[in-house]
């Protein structure tokens, strides 16, 4: 078994993982740092590099020893009548199942193997050459082992086969033997070899999972607050020492830590990851979209720009909500939107303009947010989708790779154009540089709300934020370099370059039959996509709708059924009305049949108004005329007048005020003092 190889050898080997040339191989030994011997040959200065067999990749090394195994087993000389049979009782056990057997054995072990197959195959052509024994040819191949006469293939194969560190260490005559006589009872079965002349493992290693203290220890290491593995230790001692566990086998901190990185990460880190970041983990399976054709599947999505720019309306900083619609199959971008928030208006907007670039798709693909869910999406009768026949399907929630496609574009789109601009605020930007742009921000934002003149400080902030303008233009810059720009994904061209978006949407399209091609719809179904629908009850020519009526004669017909009704938020004035399976029926117009409840008011409120007004500037002339009389000296009181005049001659206490005027009525009851008690009761 050869050890050294050269550039030149492997590359004849045609080795499937090592590039196509010696110049190839040369520089991925140099990264890999394969070691290598420099042998006499036809190179330069009489000596050529060979790359040693054990610095291979593992991979290499397998195709190599395969190939070598089989190359000796085809040149063997094979006589077994020279020896005779040995007995069943001095031999190992084979497995019948080779297979599972041959899983199990390391590298090193069928290394070893192989080594050693070559070995009693040269002495089985020893002994059949000079007729010699089996000992005998044992001996002599002994002999010439240690005078040194061996074939340096032979003799470095001795040391690979003794298993053994040290190899220099020599084989034994009775070793040798062993080795002849499990080779025999193979029977040429190549896999039976292997295994009879393997040797066995050295150090079989404990598996984590045995130790018994690790259950009681992930109970506290494997919780969603993710601890460090040293707190979690002194938690699972405290409970070991409390439960009254010998505390001779409670583990070293430092063996759990050994214990802990030989498990696989799928068992450290399930309990303290959960949701998404678990299922990276896993294993998942990959769709095949190139097996779609265009225009079948349309993946949808929603993302909060991570910039803030200026609205097209008023001015003031938001940050937009993009989405997006994306072919399946072709990986071309077909429509999107820019709202202020996700919405299943947003998703609508996207969606109409994919079915004016695209044609009808057969379903719909999104996640379970509320706008790709909504009632415009998804309702009956009304919705997006039911209208247009179209399945909407959409993904387990926390699972994202199941749109991978869209999931992986917004990096490579919008989130690269918005670290173009300095209100970028993803999570990489620096964070001192984003809390300042913020607050400048905030700061010109305020006062041009308040209608405040800006400061020079506040005006040099408000440039550096993009206008809608500058923005829409980016964006739309960014969506055609990527329909435009090769995809990985896609097959490669004549010319060696992968299609864009473009080009395999173009490509795949003309290798459709006609028949098969998406259907297009009219302007007309389109003009009735553009607006939202409802169902609404018909009563006696009206139809309520967002706080208002609309009517028309056509509905009476239809009184207390349920009809559809089309509407454009930016045009209340009327609405459209359709039977439930699509058939137009009117045009109903926002209160259509409203009358004045009375002719004239108007003109009678502003009689009204008129007096009023009349009346308050008279009284007004009346006080004025008051005031100008105090002012001239009019009526004015000279004298202080004497009460004393007019008051009675005998005082009257306070507290007796009330009885002296019942005294003062004669409470007979005549007719001369009802009219007093009536005046007193009335008053009091």
């Amino acid at each position: 078994m050869n050890t050294l190889f050269s550039s030149q050898e492997l590359l004849e080997m045609e080795l499937s993982m090592l590039p196509k040339s010696k110049q190839g191989i040369d520089y991925r030994a140099k990264s890999g740092q394969w070691a290598f011997e420099y042998v006499a040959g036809k190179g330069r200065g009489g000596k050529v590099k060979k790359y040693l067999f054990s610095s291979l990749p593992p991979a290499v090394q397998q195709v190599i020893l395969q190939k070598q195994t089989a190359e000796l087993l085809s040149q063997a000389r094979q006589p077994e009548s020279t020896f005779p049979a040995p007995k069943e009782a001095q031999l190992p056990l084979l497995p019948e199942d080779n297979t599972s057997a041959l899983n199990a054995l390391t590298q090193k072990q069928k290394n070893c193997a192989a080594a050693r197959c070559a070995i009693v195959q040269d002495i089985l052509h020893i002994g059949n050459s000079l007729s010699l024994s089996r000992k005998r040819a044992v001996a002599y191949f002994l002999e010439q082992l240690h005078a040194g006469t061996l074939p340096e293939r032979l003799s470095r194969l001795v040391g690979i086969a003794n298993a053994r560190n040290n190899a220099r260490r020599m084989v034994s005559p009775r070793t040798l033997a062993s080795w002849v006589d499990a080779y025999v009872q193979a029977d040429k079965d190549a896999n039976r070899r292997l295994l009879a002349l393997s040797p066995a493992a050295t150090k079989l290693e404990r598996s984590p999972f045995a130790e018994d203290w690790l259950p009681r220890f992930v109970q506290w290491h494997k919780v969603p607050q993710k601890p460090a593995l040293a707190h979690s230790y002194e938690r699972f001692k405290a409970q070991w020492l409390a439960d009254g566990l010998p505390e001779n086998e409670l583990p070293s901190l430092r063996k759990v830590h050994r214990v802990w990185n030989k498990l696989p990460k799928t068992f450290r880190e399930q309990g303290r990851s959960t949701g998404q970041a678990y299922l990276t983990l896993l294993p998942y399976v990959k769709r095949d979209w190139h097996v779609l054709q265009p225009n079948q599947v349309w993946i949808v999505d929603g993302h909060s720009f991570k910039a803030r720019v200026k609205h097209r309306d008023h001015g003031q900083p938001y940050v937009p909500e993009i989405t997006l619609v994306v072919d399946g199959c072709t990986r071309k971008i077909l429509g999107f939107s820019i709202t202020t928030g996700e919405s299943s208006k947003a998703v609508a907007d996207a969606l109409r303009m994919a079915l004016k670039h695209g044609g009808l798709p057969v379903l719909i693909y999104s996640d379970n947010g509320k706008g790709e869910t909504g009632r415009d999406i998804t309702g009956e009768l009304t919705g997006f989708c039911p209208r247009l026949d179209i399945e909407h399907k959409t993904g387990t929630p926390g699972r994202a790779q199941g749109r991978g496609i869209i999931e992986g574009l917004w990096d490579i789109t919008l989130i690269k154009q918005a670290k173009t601009y300095a209100s970028y605020h993803g999570k990489d930007m620096d964070k001192s540089a984003g809390h300042l742009m913020y607050r400048k921000t905030n700061s010109w934002a305020n006062a041009e709300m308040k209608g405040k003149l800006l400061t020079e400080e506040q005006r040099r902030y408000q440039s550096k934020m993009p206008s809608f303008q500058q923005f829409f233009a980016d964006l739309l810059a960014v969506l055609d370099e990527y329909n435009a720009k090769p995809h990985s994904a896609h097959p490669k061209k004549p010319d060696g370059t992968h299609f864009s978006p473009n080009e395999y949407w173009d490509y795949r399209m003309a290798q459709l039959p006609i028949e098969q091609r998406p259907e297009q719809i009219s302007e007309e179904e389109m003009r009735l996509l553009e607006r939202s629908m409802e169902a609404r009850t018909v009563q006696r020519g009206w139809i309520q709708f967002n706080h208002a009526g609309y009517f028309s004669t056509a509905l009476a017909p239809y009184d207390g059924q349920k009809l559809l009704i089309a509407y454009d938020w930016d045009d209340a004035s009327h609405i459209e009305v359709y039977q439930p399976d699509g058939r137009f029926v009117c045009t109903a117009q926002l209160n259509g049949n409203t009358r004045a409840a009375f002719e004239n008011v108007d003109s009678m409120a502003d009689t009204q108004r008129k007096k009023r007004v009349a009346k308050q500037i008279t009284l007004k002339n009346n006080q004025i005329q008051r005031l100008q009389m105090d002012i001239n000296g009019g009526n004015v009181i000279e004298n202080t007048p004497d009460f004393a005049q007019i008051l009675p001659s005998e005082p009257v206490p306070a507290n007796e005020h009330e009885f002296d005027v019942w005294d003062r009525l004669d409470w007979r009851d005549d007719e001369e003092s009802a009219p007093a008690k009536k005046q007193y009761f009335n008053f009091g």
